[in-house]
Parts: C-alpha cells; structure tokens; sequence
C-alpha cells in the first residue's frame, strides 16, 4: 500500500509519487474482503426489522449521502478552481452512482410510482452499480488508500450496494420481475435527461457517450463515433444496463431463497 508523504485531504495532483499503486492491489482486496464481511454482518442482523424502520434508514442514507456529495464537492471545486480557474463541470451529479442519492431522497420522502420506481432502482441499478465500482474501485487509480477522495468513494459504492440489499432481505420491495422493469423505467427517465446532456456538451455521464470504461463496448464506442453514428451508443449503453438489471434480480432471488431458509 502506498504510503507517501501526503495529507488525507490532499488533492489527486498534490500527492507526490502516486501513480496508482492501491489499485488492484492490497488495498484494493482490503477494501472489498472487508466491505463483503461488514455486509454480510449488517444484512444477517437487519433482515427482520420493520419496513417502518427500513424507511428511517433510507430517509438518513439519503440525506447522508447528500451531505455527503456536498462536502467531496466543496472540497474538489476548491482544488480546481485553484488550479484551472473554474468549476470542473464533471462533478456535477449526473453519473450513474449519483443517481443513488436522488433514488434514496424520492425513495424516503416521496409518494406514489415514482416513490415505487425509486425503491425498485436501489434494488437493482443501485446493487450493480455499487458492485461494479467495488470490484475495481476506480479512485484507487487517483487517491492512495488512506485519503478522503478514496475513502469517499468507498463509502458511496458500499452504500449503494447495501441500501439495496437492505430493500431486498427484509422484502421491503417485493421480488417481482416487474419491480426489474419499474426499476429500469426510473433509470430511462433519468437517462433522457443525461443523453442530451451527453452530447450536447460532449460528456460522458452514465456513459452513454463514450461507454467510458468498459472493456470492448468502449473499443465498440470509439468506432461507431469515428463513423458518425454515435447515436448507436447510449442504446448500447441502455441494453448493457437492462441486461445488468436482470442479473441483479437473479442474484435477488437467490439472497431470498437463503433468508428464507434461515427464517
């Protein structure tokens, strides 16, 4: 693990000597070993609460992790505003792990379908989203181990998967493939809004853009841009993540088939 001379709150330029040494390494199998384990322990001892408690805890993870996003966002704005002169438009809550932190808050306060799809979405996009990260913590490749950029990151992608897995275990969202599609009807809508966006003004949020990241859709990506038909990503892009939706609800059915064994 690296351990240089830095701060904890250092930005990624400011600390010396790290060109990503934590990524895919110890700590890499640290973090993710260890984020299994607390898993396992939190979801066993909550499985039987409430779903009034259930809501309580999606009502505080929800303004947790606003509060949360404001205060990396705060500190990172500063460090580029310091270096570039402005505000680094990429951090803005657009990505597809951002998305958590609106599907808690709808998922917590609000009411009606939306309130339905938001629940359905934690249980799906939110698992494989969270999932994905936890496997290759991309922060690793920026921020060593012992940061507040790495630790953020960490902290967001555990919760992710745990909120949803949460919703799953104690059957506060029912196992119905059509929760799959409601979950992925949240995830559409919001993606019309994030496509222009996209290409507007060339970003690549939700990675509908350039597929930014994943191996050979990204190849794939890259090619059909260089053939002007970029418009065929996003629908790439949107079928790798109804393709993602479904194996979470498989992965769903069988985390309910073992609680209810140990019931």
């Amino acid at each position: 693990m690296f351990s240089g001379n830095y701060n904890f709150f250092d930005y990624k330029y400011n600390i010396s000597g790290y060109t990503g040494q934590d990524y895919g390494g110890i700590a890499q199998n640290i973090y993710l070993f260890g984020s299994i384990a607390l898993l396992i322990v939190l979801l066993l001892s909550l499985r039987k609460i409430s779903k009034e408690k259930v809501l309580t805890i999606v009502r505080i993870v929800g303004i947790f992790m606003t509060l949360l996003y404001i205060c990396k966002t705060t500190w990172e704005s500063i460090y580029d505003i310091k270096l570039s002169g402005g505000f680094n438009a990429g951090l803005l809550p657009f990505d597809t792990c951002s998305i958590v932190m609106l599907a808690c808050l709808i998922a917590g306060f609000g009411k009606g379908k939306i309130k339905t799809m938001a629940e359905c979405w934690l249980t799906t996009g939110s698992v494989v989203g969270g999932i994905a990260t936890m496997l290759y913590l991309n922060a690793f490749k920026y921020y060593p181990f012992f940061s507040f950029g790495a630790f953020y990151s960490m902290i967001w992608h555990f919760i992710m998967v745990f909120i949803g897995l949460l919703l799953i275990v104690t059957n506060y969202v029912e196992l119905k493939y059509k929760n799959v599609l409601l979950g992925f009807l949240f995830h559409l809508i919001i993606s019309l809004i994030i496509i222009p966006i996209d290409f507007i003004f060339n970003f690549d949020f939700m990675l509908y853009h350039n597929l930014g990241g994943i191996p050979i859709f990204e190849n794939i990506a890259t090619k059909f841009t260089q053939m002007n038909i970029q418009i065929i990503n996003p629908i790439m892009m949107l079928i790798l993540y109804f393709v993602s939706f479904n194996f979470i609800y498989v992965m769903s059915l069988i985390i309910k088939s073992i609680n209810n064994k140990q019931q």
